[in-house]
């Protein structure tokens, strides 16, 4: 297994954006956090490190009742059948969680009592601010009630992070779209987290971190930082979510607001798991969309610190906070709540499995904004996966059935397995990661099987050697992005399909002779 410094495993925490229960997963959804956790939890786990993988539903989004509200359904029904849609989705994915659940009793106090040990120990402020009220429904409005024009950069967006710019904004700032439907405003006191109060404990966190930002999460830090910062509401008026009573029994209603919330979900899921007898974790690795980048970088830091600070039995293990850009569909970016879909299930249906990993790993929007479209995804899948397979397993099949590896590979293909094995460790390798980098070197290694498999010479052991063992070495290489091909490679060979390969093991020869490579 891979060691710390001090000899012992590395334990990795790994869990993506939990997903709002107002539909099923969207391919923005999947090409971005849940593909890119799930890799990043496989590759770990061949790397040899103690991995636990886990996440759950985001129940207390005001966007459950929103979309409930348009769909014509309860918000628990929606919740429902988001739950069961998106686990089916998951399935079919191949994500591989080791835990999967909806926010319960035990959550939601674990939750309560987090953020009511830090409001005892006065790390929020209670402050009167005006927010959007719907005098018809004798209701403040906040979150995904609220829509209007981004007072930082313009674009369209709802109440808390702007989708566009990745900068927070607060219910009453956004600028109307129309003067004639805005909601007035009307002052309400309520908890906040007022982040310029912990400035100095935030930059300090930054000044001594040696864990590098992806561009879009170190831009918004940089234009965050520069200005003052902003306050965040721990608590809205409203009966939708984690209610307390900080203001006493007869004080209206608050609940926790359910963006902070997510930061205690990050701690107590991953827990649930390791409380099975496991220790805790030494890196906490988080998959998220660039809308939750502010939360992810400031909100969350400071409460993970104040939580230390005050006393709450919080880990500080290392944190990489990968981020992702936006799946563009027609120019738009994938959103649920405004119909600008294509369901992660139906086109797993339709493209399979490991087809449908490759394809969104390969064209991931890790970096920048990226295109989809099914037309150009068939394309590159022909010509990046199923071309280059089907030569492999028809050429392969008639040359070298029943042969097995019995010397050592020739210096040309040792040479190609070693590039081949470095191209995949450094997308693997939590300091480098990408999806889209390893997808690149599982369609290389393919690319260059499929050209050599034709001038494999058979009456050279070295040579028959060197082109199994490079087809062999995906049973490990490809095991994160296409676990399916990673099993069928192992069949081929006769080898168990079922466990976890581990990278030190790859280039170590099959014990069986090769029959045929079903794809």
């Amino acid at each position: 297994m891979a060691e710390r410094a001090d000899g012992a495993v590395r334990r990795v925490n790994v869990s993506f954006s939990p997903p709002t229960p107002n539909g099923d997963l969207h391919l923005g959804h999947l090409a971005g956090p849940v593909l890119g956790s799930d890799v990043c939890a496989r590759s770990q786990k061949i790397l040899g490190n103690d991995v636990v993988y886990a996440c759950s539903t985001d129940d207390n989004q005001t966007y459950v009742v929103t979309t409930a509200q348009r769909v014509g359904v309860t918000p628990e029904e929606l919740i429902r059948q988001a739950l069961d849609s998106t686990r089916r989705s998951l399935e079919l994915a191949g994500v591989e969680v080791d835990l999967y659940e909806r926010p319960d009793e035990r959550y939601t106090t674990f939750v309560r009592d987090f953020f009511t040990h830090l409001w005892k120990h006065g790390a929020f402020d209670r402050r009167e601010v005006h927010l959007p009220y719907d005098a018809e429904a004798d209701e403040y409005r906040a979150e995904a009630f609220v829509t209007g024009r981004c007072p930082t950069c313009l674009a369209h967006a709802r109440a808390g992070v702007c989708e566009a710019c990745g900068l927070y904004n607060l219910p009453g700032a956004l600028l109307a779209s129309d003067a004639e439907t805005a909601l007035p405003t009307r002052p309400v006191s309520i908890w906040v987290l007022d982040l310029e109060r912990y400035r100095s404990l935030l930059t300090h966190w930054y000044r001594v971190s040696d864990v590098p930002l992806r561009p879009d999460l170190q831009k918004v830090v940089d234009l965050t930082l520069a200005g003052r910062l902003p306050y965040i509401p721990i608590t809205y008026p409203s009966t939708w979510g984690i209610q307390v009573d900080w203001d006493g029994p007869d004080a209206p209603p608050q609940a926790i607001n359910a963006w902070p919330e997510i930061y205690v979900g990050h701690l107590h899921w991953p827990q649930r798991v390791r409380e099975r007898g496991r220790a805790g974790c030494d890196e906490f690795v988080q998959f998220i969309g660039i809308d939750n980048g502010f939360y992810n970088a400031f909100v969350y830091v400071a409460l993970k610190l104040l939580a230390v600070r005050h006393g709450l039995p919080v880990e500080l293990p290392v944190t990489r906070t990968l981020t992702n850009q936006y799946y563009l569909l027609e120019g738009r970016k994938f959103s649920t709540s405004k119909g600008d879909v294509l369901w992660a299930g139906e086109y797993l249906e339709k493209a399979g499995r490991d087809r449908a990993r490759f394809v969104l790993a390969l064209t991931s929007p890790e970096l920048q904004q990226s295109e989809f479209t099914e037309q150009v995804a068939e394309g590159t899948l022909s010509a990046r996966f199923d071309t280059p397979l089907a030569t492999i397993a028809r050429t392969l099949g008639e040359k070298l059935a029943g042969r097995s590896v019995e010397a050592p590979p020739s210096a040309w293909w040792a040479a190609a397995i070693e590039a081949s094995r470095r191209r995949f460790e450094a997308a693997y390798t939590l300091e480098t990661f990408s999806i889209r980098k390893a997808a690149e070197a599982l369609a290389l290694h393919l690319e260059v099987l499929a050209l050599r498999a034709g001038q494999v010479r058979a009456d050279d052991a070295s040579d028959v050697s060197g082109a199994l063992l490079f087809l062999w070495t995906l049973r490990t290489l490809a095991w994160p992005v296409t676990p399916d091909l990673a099993g069928a490679v192992a069949a081929a060979f006769g080898a168990d399909a079922t466990g976890i390969p581990l990278l030190r093991d790859a280039a170590e020869p099959p014990a069986g002779e090769f029959r045929a490579l079903s794809v």
